[in-house]
């Protein structure tokens, strides 16, 4: 009797592992390094934390076909700013005489504008409870992720998660120590490829999963993991600020698995596919502002023909086209941000007629962290290594030029000409 309880229990750890998380969004029950962001989520690694989008309230449950008596559930509150972001979870599973529960306290940071990390603080509790045997095992360990986003399209991560236990081994029968490693690729807006390579308890597993959200209020995600030939799918209807989501996934010999989810978020909104802008499409043809015709300019995003017109006319009967022309002729500052990134021979007015300062006053000033996020993008693409660049980028922002000019001059890391290219990016 008590070999066969032990079996059966050993049968139902087995399958809590396979179960033991029940938001349709995360797919696949293995820890990832990385996942989709573009609907209202909860963070699955801290380190993502910093791309949540203000307050947060989740709550999910999953059930299995094959093992009635299994069942899965989890809470989340969490917020974002855009610099860091906080979670509080609890995910808990298994059966009625056996039950994991992990109480979670998760915090994440963006230390550079490409790099961003995150810590979390777990505390688990086994409890078994049959009529031959009770058990309560208690353990408290540490994650740490770390992600890197050199580019828009493109994220690369990686998380340890139980790193007490890793080094001392103290929990080792309650808790494994996962690592994952995981890159996300982002072809456009709305869509998403994510792989994953995590070691788990039981096996290493790659996990490549997709997300497409076709409309504003509409997500799908779809996910395959290679070693246990297992399949997994959600999708999530957004309704104001309420996101509700259901997930379905197969394995081969433990069948299917059902999930649902509700989110309350603030903020909630879904990164939607651009229509009008292929996926993997090479960058646009810039059209010369000086020959340019009214039947090339309405091809720019954004620019009626009504504008385009009153610029042909302005170029025919007063002269090159600057940019206070934009203004004058009735652009806003946002329109022409727009209109310069689709075209060049655009003359630079530095000041009015009346001496006055430049016209760029007219427009809207971007928030301090977004210029200096503009003007590290800048070194960055001109050569200028990353520590430099972001160090330089913060002085300029400070107001404090005497100190931006003693510490450029005095630095001989750089050669002339990067110095001369940091003065003139962080001066404007």
């Amino acid at each position: 009797m008590n070999l066969s309880l032990i079996i059966y229990t050993m049968m139902i750890c087995y399958g809590a592992f396979e179960y033991k998380t029940g938001s349709p969004d995360s797919l696949f029950p293995v820890q990832s390094a990385i996942h989709d962001y573009t609907s209202p989520v909860v963070m699955m690694t801290p380190a993502l934390l910093p791309f949540a989008d203000g307050l947060l309230l989740n709550s999910s449950a999953g059930r299995p076909s094959s093992e009635k008596i299994l069942a899965t559930g989890s809470s989340a509150i969490q917020y974002g700013s855009g610099d860091y972001g906080l979670q509080m979870s609890w995910n808990s599973f298994g059966a009625d005489f056996y039950r994991e529960h992990a109480f979670s306290l998760k915090a994440g940071y963006s230390f550079l504008p490409f790099l961003h990390a995150g810590i979390s603080e777990n505390f688990y509790i086994l409890k078994i409870a049959t009529s031959e045997l009770s058990l309560e095992r208690k353990a408290a360990d540490t994650d740490f992720a770390m992600i890197l986003t050199p580019f828009s399209w493109l994220n690369a991560a990686f998380i340890q998660t139980g790193i007490m236990t890793s080094l001392n081994g103290k929990n080792s029968g309650l808790i494994y120590p996962e690592r994952s490693a995981g890159i996300l690729l982002k072809p456009g807006d709305g869509f998403s490829l994510t792989w994953n390579f995590t070691d788990t308890a039981i096996e290493r597993v790659n996990t490549f999963t997709a997300a497409i959200n076709p409309a504003s209020f509409f997500s799908v995600r779809g996910g395959y993991c290679r070693e246990n030939s297992s399949f997994a799918a959600s999708f999530g209807i957004l309704a104001n600020e309420f996101f509700v989501s259901y997930g379905l996934r197969y394995h081969p010999y433990l069948g299917y698995t059902h999930s649902i989810g509700l989110t309350f978020a603030l903020n909630a909104q879904i990164e939607s596919l651009d229509y009008g802008k292929p996926l993997f499409s090479s960058p646009k043809k810039k059209i010369n502002i000086r020959t340019a015709t009214s039947d090339d300019l309405v091809k720019i995003d954004g620019l009626s023909r009504m504008s385009a017109e009153r610029i042909i006319l302005y170029r025919r009967k007063i002269g090159p086209v600057t940019e206070k022309a934009l203004l004058q002729i009735g652009m806003t500052g946002e329109e022409i941000d727009a209109f310069e990134d689709s075209v060049y021979g655009l003359e630079r007015a530095v000041r009015n007629r009346e001496g006055g300062k430049d016209f760029r006053k007219f427009r809207k000033k971007p928030p301090r962290s977004e210029r200096i996020k503009q003007k590290f993008r800048r070194l960055i693409d001109g050569g200028i290594p990353a520590f430099t660049a972001i160090t330089y980028s913060e002085l300029s922002e400070k107001g404090e030029n005497e100190e931006f000019n003693n510490r450029l001059q005095n630095d001989n890391s750089l050669n002339e000409e990067q110095k001369k290219l940091i003065e003139k990016t962080c001066s404007e």
